[in-house]
């Protein structure tokens, strides 16, 4: 029976790995570290439940909901509550509600009168280079179709928490591939936008499982657990690929188990591991992928947990959390307001905030001790909240390679990576490296896969 490796345990890899396994495929994933799941991963400490990475996912895909049914999990998903749907900025030093309606755009205080005026001109200018499939910058696509400072304080702020990027740099058609379609589509991206929202509003109105912001009870990483707890021992922790040499039945793996060296034989590899571990991979096999590998960068990332009495917020923090755009002399990236949105995050009596730091615009902060981390994350929490308490909780988690970013001619690069994949038919480049870093679109792909390598492999 033909056999297919999955170098590494993430969301992608563990996803992929259960979906081959429904559909009959032999298949054997291989974890470098000595547990599952990734950056998914979950701290429960003194009451708090504290996310290390993704703290949520909206399931526009429906692909989390069937998985969680198929993993006996569904009981467990926790949707979030009405103050997700509602996302602030900073600006001028305050919060201000980003508008999803005419009537909020107009009302709100978050763009001066002749940003606003700037912004319909949208409704007026041609397609750009976005809609004719071309790489641009979110700030340069951003500034074209809504005017600089509009731009700034409505898109630009994706990048930072999405990916806690620099939008002068992130293709715009790589990273957020909607926002090119609606342009391409309707021409107007206001016209689009406020298309794509009428649509996702009938959507909610017409089913009762429409997409909504969830996570699961105890936490996001219950999710990537149940999917390392199904694979049982078709999952093997400690055990890296170190590299892989083409041979006549497939491909051959050196595996190091804690050093231990040994060989393994598979018809099909899928590197579902970072761009910066996979290029030493490949380099045996081709070096010119691993080369285009190591131009994927990577940021660092810390996010800083701060549990307050609830007394020390003069207001309820009633909101998904807010973006910080990067004309705000803040060190932060911006923060969810955890406790707000699902329950039981924090102990009664408590509010918990994740503030994010660090990234590509502030590497720098997150390498900081502890203490200057939680002084920097609370000083500024506590100018744009209002608060009257230092944090009565703090804790930590930091990821060096956070997040890959998709800079200008990343969409060239996974051309060229595909492209590879057809030279040597057999190998994939899975995850979070190369398409849409989002949970529900990590798992989307890892059944498209899944199907494509059953169907090939039967061949």
């Amino acid at each position: 029976m033909k056999r297919v490796v999955v170098a590494g345990a993430g969301i992608s890899g563990l996803s992929l790995a259960f979906e081959l396994e429904r559909l009959g495929v032999s298949v054997l994933v291989l974890e470098s570290d000595r547990r599952a799941g990734g950056k998914i991963e979950t701290d429960r400490c003194d009451g708090y439940i504290c996310e290390r990475g993704p703290a949520s996912y909206l399931d526009r895909h429906n692909s989390i909901t069937p998985l969680a049914r198929h993993l006996g999990i569904e009981g467990r998903v926790l949707p979030a509550s009405a103050a997700g749907e509602r996302r602030l900025v900073v600006a001028d030093g305050r919060l201000h509600d980003t508008p999803l309606d005419a009537a909020a755009f107009l009302r709100s205080r978050l763009l001066p009168w002749s940003a606003k005026l700037r912004m319909l001109a949208d409704l007026f200018l041609p397609r750009g280079s976005s809609a004719r499939g071309q790489e641009e910058s979110v700030t340069a696509f951003a500034s074209r179709r809504l005017g600089a400072q509009a731009g700034e304080r409505l898109l630009q702020p994706l990048v930072s928490g999405l990916y806690a990027g620099d939008p002068d740099v992130v293709s715009l058609p790589a990273a957020f591939p909607l926002m090119a379609s609606l342009e391409r589509e309707h021409r107007s991206l206001v016209l689009g936008m406020r298309a794509d929202l009428k649509q996702q509003r009938a959507k909610r109105q017409a089913a009762s499982a429409a997409p909504r912001l969830s996570s699961f009870v105890s936490g996001l990483d219950e999710l990537t657990t149940a999917l390392a707890s199904k694979l049982g021992d078709r999952l093997r922790l400690g055990a890296r690929v170190a590299q892989v040499e083409r041979v006549a039945a497939g491909f051959r793996l050196a595996v190091d188990e804690g050093g231990r060296s040994s060989t393994l034989d598979a018809d099909a590899l899928v590197l579902a591991i970072p761009a910066h571990q996979a290029c030493a991979v490949v380099q045996p096999l081709d070096s010119d992928l691993s080369e285009i590998l190591t131009r994927i960068p990577y940021v660092p990332v810390a996010l800083v947990h701060l549990g307050y009495f609830a007394s020390a917020l003069p207001e309820p923090a009633d909101a998904y959390g807010f973006f910080v755009p990067a004309s705000q002399h803040l060190k932060i990236l911006g923060a969810i307001f955890a406790s707000a949105i699902f329950p039981d995050r924090a102990p009664a009596g408590f509010s918990l905030f994740s503030v994010r730091t660090g990234g590509a615009r502030h590497p720098e902060t997150a390498s900081l001790p502890d203490e200057e981390l939680t002084a920097l994350a609370h000083a500024d929490l506590r100018g744009l909240l209002g608060l009257t308490a230092p944090p009565a909780f703090a804790h930590i988690a930091r990821h060096e390679r956070a997040l890959p970013q998709y800079t200008l001619g990343h969409m060239d690069r996974v051309a060229a990576l595909e492209a590879g994949e057809r030279r040597y038919p057999g190998l994939y480049f899975h995850g979070n490296a190369y398409h849409n870093a989002g949970v529900p679109e990590l798992v989307s792909r890892s059944g498209k896969l899944a199907r494509r390598l059953a169907e090939e492999l039967a061949r």
